[in-house]
């Protein structure tokens, strides 16, 4: 019987957490294009686009948060989880529901966030947590610390950044920017009017094509770079590497720059040569591949 109640103890104790989590269920009314502001610390947001004239919010808030605090009318909403000076338990999950065009900017510390279905303006930032889009907005922001990203479809301009976080486009289209320090870069299914790519040990794949007259850059400073390109692509290529290799399929072979150092360039044109690409890589590999 004795054992039995200090079992029943732990798990209370265990559990004290949860029941201590407070429900969220509110709503407030927002323009089709309005401004949405979320900051949260410890957790999940999940924002998705529908077609009322208002935010819906629900979810739970952690044991230690002191409150939610939503402020803002029609035109912007700024909604915010508000902790004490030294917490323990914040761990708090929000769903929103917003206007399918509106705009979005999602704060968080080691909270994921999860986009979907937005046709306005998106800007994402987090430490520690992943990040994930689906659906096209008109345009996409994103930035995190060790987080990965995960871009389904990108916007007409969108800026990705991760320190250590990979990060991971399965289609590329408009115009993308694309930086990590130590993560990998890739891009699934591409035809991106102009792009730039960079890191610094972190790899970078590309598969996809180049669109009329645009300018492409790969640099990478320790990482590989892969481009896979379909065989009748139409660009201009200009290579460089100084003690990395190339690998070249759809061209002649790189040649030595100089007798003094391992350094290796490449420069030829496939078609009617319209697009700019530019690969730069240290001490990386360099292949170009085609499908």
């Amino acid at each position: 019987m004795r054992k039995f109640a200090v079992l029943a103890t732990v798990v209370l104790l265990a559990a004290a957490p949860a029941w201590a989590q407070r429900t969220v269920n509110e709503m407030r009314p927002l323009s089709p294009t309005g401004d949405v502001t979320v900051s949260n610390i410890e957790g999940s947001v999940k924002v998705i686009g529908w077609s009322n004239a208002q935010v819906e919010i629900t979810g739970t808030l952690g044991a230690d948060v002191e409150e939610l605090q939503i402020e803002g009318d029609e035109s912007e909403l700024r909604i915010e989880v508000k902790a004490p000076r030294h917490p323990e338990w914040l761990e708090t999950d929000l769903v929103l529901r917003i206007p399918v065009a509106a705009s979005i900017e999602v704060e968080t510390v080691s909270a994921t966030i999860e986009v979907e279905g937005l046709t306005g303006s998106v800007a994402l930032e987090s430490v520690s947590g992943w990040v994930k889009t689906s659906g096209r907005p008109g345009e996409l922001s994103i930035e995190t610390v060790s987080g990965d990203i995960t871009v389904a479809e990108s916007a007409p301009r969108t800026d990705i950044a991760s320190v250590s976080g990979s990060i991971k486009v399965d289609l590329a289209t408009g115009r993308l920017d694309a930086e990590s320090v130590s993560g990998a870069i890739g891009v699934e299914n591409g035809s991106l009017e102009s792009a730039s790519f960079e890191t610094v040990s972190g790899d970078i794949s590309y598969a996809g094509d180049f669109v009329g007259r645009g300018s492409y850059d790969f640099e990478s400073m320790s990482g590989g770079v892969t481009v896979l390109v379909p065989s009748g692509v139409s660009a201009q290529f200009d290579i460089t590497t100084f003690s990395g290799s190339i690998d070249n399929d759809i061209g002649p072979e790189a040649e030595r720059a100089s007798k003094y150092t391992p350094e290796k360039e490449l420069s030829f044109s496939t078609g009617s040569g319209g697009a700019s690409v530019s690969i730069e890589s240290f001490s990386g590999s360099i292949k170009i591949k085609t499908n």
